[in-house]
């Protein structure tokens, strides 16, 4: 796992989504700042702690001992099939 890619990944995502977030403020109208732009900035966070967790979980998986020895394809379906019993 490496984690300067991990962070640059996610920094470029927090800042598209804070980015979103300052735009729904600049677009509020005046009295309604927050109101307007709560949700977004509630949003963006949620969005940014989401993706983290994927993306690190992800990548911990990817990079651990196992995880190559785990992945397989699995076998062709089988046509033989036991007999019915006849009970």
């Amino acid at each position: 796992m490496d984690r300067d890619v991990l962070m640059h990944q996610m920094e470029e995502r927090f800042r598209e989504e804070f980015s979103k977030a300052l735009q729904a403020l600049e677009d509020a109208p005046d009295g309604h700042w927050i109101e307007a732009s709560e949700m977004a900035f509630r949003d963006a966070a949620l969005t940014v702690a989401r993706e983290g967790l994927e993306l690190a979980v992800q990548a911990k998986v990817d990079a651990h001992a196992t995880a190559q020895a785990a992945a397989f394809s699995p076998s062709p379906p089988c046509d033989q099939r036991p007999p019915a019993s006849s009970e």
